[in-house]
């Protein structure tokens, strides 16, 4: 048996295809492309396939991930360009990566997002908000509601912002935020609270967002930094102690 990490885009109408339809998208796919893909056992078999983090509909993204088990296969490149064959527009399959037998599973690996934020263009602010979401980002604190399964929680949104880049020129954000099982902070959610301190009403639907990668926290040598499920270039890593 082969554990494979697959990366794959997601883009143009297929955006607004929610999570559980991407799922069974994609168990049809593996089937049409004769994937040797592992099935549980038991009373009702299923592939053994798990998704590192469900994207909002309506995001776009440059970098999403899936876990699978075959049982047999000739190459990474020969299961890519498979899954290629008879992938729909809008779902390109960009890597496949063998894992090891003691690699836990994405889901379980993620720990931050980075995407790129801006207001689409029947919903631009009328004000400078670029100059003012800077100040917004450079306060020691930012304070907001989250919702959780257990009801309303208060938290501080800032130690979730790992990193952050403001192109004026573009009129867009690049921001690296917390996506863990502990604490994420969702694009949306930091706009909310920064239209709230301004007294402005803000609804997530003036926003267009593109997720550009998911990334795993890695400790080695002294060194604490994330980066991308599957690396192509190290200049992708973030260093979180300097």
């Amino acid at each position: 048996m082969n554990k494979l990490r697959v990366k794959f885009t997601k883009h143009g109408p297929i955006k607004f295809v929610g999570h559980l339809d991407v799922m069974r998208y994609f168990q049809k796919a593996i089937r049409r492309a004769e994937i040797d893909i592992k099935y549980s056992e038991g009373f009702s078999p299923h592939q053994l396939l798990s998704f590192a983090q469900p994207l909002s509909v309506g995001v776009t993204s440059d970098g999403e991930y899936l876990d699978m088990t075959v049982n047999s296969m000739i190459s990474v490149t020969d299961v890519m360009d498979r899954l290629n064959a008879v992938m729909n527009e809008g779902i390109k399959i960009i890597a496949v990566e063998e894992l090891d037998e003691t690699s836990v599973k994405a889901m379980t690996d993620v720990y931050a997002a980075r995407y790129i934020a801006k207001f689409r263009e029947t919903s631009k602010p009328d004000f400078d908000w670029i100059s003012e979401f800077e100040k917004y980002l450079s306060k020691d604190t930012l304070p907001a509601t989250k919702k959780t399964k257990s009801g309303f929680k208060e938290i501080d949104m800032k130690p979730m912002i790992f990193d952050y880049k403001i192109d004026t020129e573009k009129q867009e954000v690049m921001l690296l935020l917390s996506m863990s099982s502990a604490t994420t902070l969702k694009p949306a959610l930091l706009f909310e609270g920064f239209f709230k301190s301004l007294d402005r009403e803000f609804s997530v639907s003036m926003l267009s967002l593109h997720r550009i990668d998911i990334y795993k926290l890695v400790e080695k040598d002294n060194e604490k930094y994330i980066e991308p499920f599957i690396v192509t270039d190290n200049s992708e890593r973030f260093y979180l102690n300097g």
